[in-house]
């Protein structure tokens, strides 16, 4: 009992302990930092929307306001049978810059951009949601890391607003995502994007499975093509906070859903004799984290075996306690307290990833999306 308590302790702080101290030393000395450069290539922007009426003329007009030569842009909406009036207000703008694609019928938001990509203008394509607000510089800040030949994919991250539009700090949990991807890249390739803002050599593109992820599988068909991918922590985008834990725990399923999915048919990439370090990096940022949950309730049930051992048995047990009494507060607690919230996030993230795993074995898929705004 002792030996499955260790074990499945380890495992459980492996993936968020062990592998980022791991990482920190890899990144030291396999440090592969990418040539920078300011360059301007045409450039195709991508906006996937599915009814986006109350955001989508606001998105419109920040993406054709980003300082970028005029004639070296190309956006691209393209509307996954909207219902609303998302139609109505883009036809409505006006500018050559402007390529509206709208789909009659909903076939999903990966289904789309194997329709767009083939036939957008640029070199480099940008993909970004309706909701998500554009900084000016993005795209030059984007284009400079294509000046590397071996750079085939660059990603982002996303700061948040409050409905106000005052800027919400970044959460640990996200600072903690954004340190792992850039010690990640600095180290080769970091694993997955961020689907608000993220670029491709259109050359790169390869056409994706309806259900795919498609800001996991680009990255990992970017990567099998030997080419690398990285985040550039200049590039940024801005949303909306999230509307609590509810929606956060659906969307969160989804994603892990089609995430383990994407792994499971993707798996060959985690052969170390075929993709490398990136292999490893798979297997410990993703696989082992989707997996802690499992380890959690293992590390509970054989703690709670050896409560009558040792006192580090019962001062562990505690912990965990405290850690699940931290996340019900969490979703009382109306002050924003960072400890709490931190618990009841990672919470809500074990029960999303216990559950995905259930639907993935079960078959479920998901290729739609709806935004809740």
């Amino acid at each position: 009992m002792k030996r499955a308590f260790v074990v499945s302790l380890l495992l459980l702080v492996y993936s968020y302990l062990i592998y980022p101290g791991v990482l920190f030393v890899l990144s030291r000395i396999l440090r592969r930092m990418w040539k920078r450069k300011d360059v301007e290539p045409y450039v195709s922007v991508v906006i996937s929307a599915y009814n986006e009426e109350g955001v989508i003329r606001e998105k419109v007009h920040n993406t054709l306001s980003l300082d970028y030569p005029t004639h070296k842009l190309e956006v691209i909406v393209s509307s996954d049978g909207s219902t609303d009036r998302t139609n109505e207000i883009v036809s409505g703008i006006e500018d050559p810059r402007l390529n509206f694609l709208a789909f009659p019928q909903r076939s999903g938001k990966t289904a789309c951009l194997n329709r767009i990509v083939p036939a957008a203008k640029g070199e480099i394509v940008v993909f970004t949601d309706a909701n998500s607000v554009l900084p000016p510089l993005v795209l030059r800040r984007i284009v400079r890391n294509f000046a590397d030949s071996a750079v085939g994919l660059v990603t982002g991250w996303t700061k948040y607003r409050s409905p106000s539009g005052e800027e919400v700090p970044t959460g640990g949990y996200a600072r903690y995502e954004k340190a792992l991807k850039i010690m990640e890249s600095a180290g080769g390739s970091c694993v997955g994007a961020d689907g608000a803002v993220f670029a491709i050599r259109k050359s790169l593109y390869r056409p994706l499975r309806d259900d795919d992820i498609n800001d996991f599988v680009i990255p990992l068909d970017v990567i099998r093509q030997e080419q690398r991918v990285v985040l550039d922590p200049d590039v940024f985008c801005f949303e909306e906070a999230s509307e609590g834990a509810g929606n956060e725990f659906q969307r969160q399923v989804r994603i892990t859903t089609r995430t383990l999915w994407a792994i499971r048919r993707n798996r060959d990439m985690l052969n170390p004799c075929k993709c490398g370090l990136f292999s490893f990096y798979l297997l410990s940022h993703k696989v082992m984290r989707f997996l802690s949950p499992y380890f959690f309730i293992s590390t509970y049930l054989t703690n709670m075996a050896l409560l009558g051992g040792r006192g580090v048995f019962r001062l562990i047990f505690l912990g965990e306690n405290l850690f699940l009494a931290g996340a019900l507060g969490g979703f009382a607690d109306g002050s924003g307290n960072p400890v709490l919230r931190l618990c009841r996030m990672l919470l809500v993230t074990f029960a999303a990833q216990g559950l995905a795993w259930v639907r993935m074995l079960a078959g479920l898929t998901d290729t739609m999306w709806s935004p809740r705004r």
